[in-house]
């Protein structure tokens, strides 16, 4: 237990926890919507990026972080504009790797995701929810 304890003294151990937490609840919520509820899924998509963007603004502010400030708007903001500059950046590795270079696409995606998250991860530690 005390391992545990001091693994998630860690930012980083942190931030990871609530990048995999949000990815799962994108999925989970994904599913609902396209699967139970029968919205179209381009639609189930955008509304699952919306809850879990907004789970992820939340779990890191105040866990990953530990950010108590007010300041909702701007770094609620802030937040989701680095998860869309990371989304785009995604695609456009994504796109270069499978179309250009002709490498299998879920390995172009696995290098792209954590190039994206480690991108998210120090955009937000060192401009979004800095002491």
């Amino acid at each position: 237990m005390e391992f545990i304890k001091t693994l998630f003294q860690y930012k980083f151990i942190r931030y990871s926890l609530g990048w995999v937490l949000a990815a799962l609840f994108d999925l989970f919520l994904l599913y609902i919507c396209t699967d139970i509820i029968h919205i179209y899924y381009l639609y189930s998509a955008m509304i699952a990026f919306i809850f879990s963007v907004t789970f992820a603004y939340l779990f890191q502010k105040y866990i990953t972080f530990k950010n108590f400030s007010k300041k909702h708007l701007s770094q609620g903001s802030l937040f989701f504009l680095f998860q869309l500059i990371g989304q785009v950046l995604y695609m456009s590795m994504l796109r270069v790797g499978v179309d250009g270079l002709h490498t299998y696409y879920i390995m172009v995606a696995i290098l792209a995701k954590w190039i994206v998250f480690l991108r998210n991860y120090i955009s937000n530690h060192y401009f979004n929810f800095k002491q």
